[in-house]
C-alpha cells in the first residue's frame, strides 16, 4: 500500500504545481489567440501543436506540455493562449480543459492516498504500510 500513497501524492503534487504554473502564467503571462495545427501522441496520451503569434510578430509552433486521451483538442480548433514575455515558446492553454487535467491529477492523487491509508490503518489503531 505505501506504492499507492507514493503515487497519490506525486500525482496530487503534480496537479497542484500545474494549478499554480497556470496562476503564475495568469498574473503574469501574455495572451493571445493561436490555433490547434495538428494533434501527437506519445506514450498514450494526445498533445496538441498549437501555432500562436506573440505581440512582437514572432510565429511560434510548439507541443503543448499537457496532453490527455482521449484528446481534448481538435487540430483546427482556435485556443486561448498565455505565454511567458521572456521566453515566448513557454505557454499554457488557457481553457477549461486544461484546468480539468489539472484537477483530474489532483483528485486521483487524492483518491490513491485514502485508499491507501483506508486498507493500511489496523483495528487496533496502528499503520500497516
Amino acid at each position: 500500500m505505501i506504492y499507492l500513497l507514493i503515487i497519490g501524492l506525486l500525482l496530487s503534487g503534480f496537479g497542484l504545481f500545474k494549478v499554480f504554473d497556470r496562476k503564475r502564467y495568469q498574473k503574469s503571462g501574455v495572451k493571445t489567440s493561436g490555433i490547434v495545427s495538428d494533434i501527437v501522441m506519445s506514450g498514450r496520451s494526445y498533445y496538441p501543436i498549437v501555432s500562436y503569434e506573440t505581440l512582437d510578430g514572432v510565429s511560434v509552433e510548439q507541443e503543448y506540455s499537457l496532453g490527455s486521451m482521449p484528446s481534448a483538442y481538435r487540430k483546427g480548433e482556435s485556443v486561448k493562449v498565455i505565454y511567458k514575455q521572456e521566453d515566448c515558446k513557454k505557454f499554457i492553454l488557457d481553457n477549461k480543459s486544461s484546468e480539468y487535467i489539472e484537477f483530474g491529477f489532483i483528485a486521483i492523487g487524492v483518491i490513491m492516498m485514502f485508499i491507501s491509508c483506508y486498507y493500511s490503518y489496523t483495528e487496533n489503531g496502528s499503520w500497516d504500510f
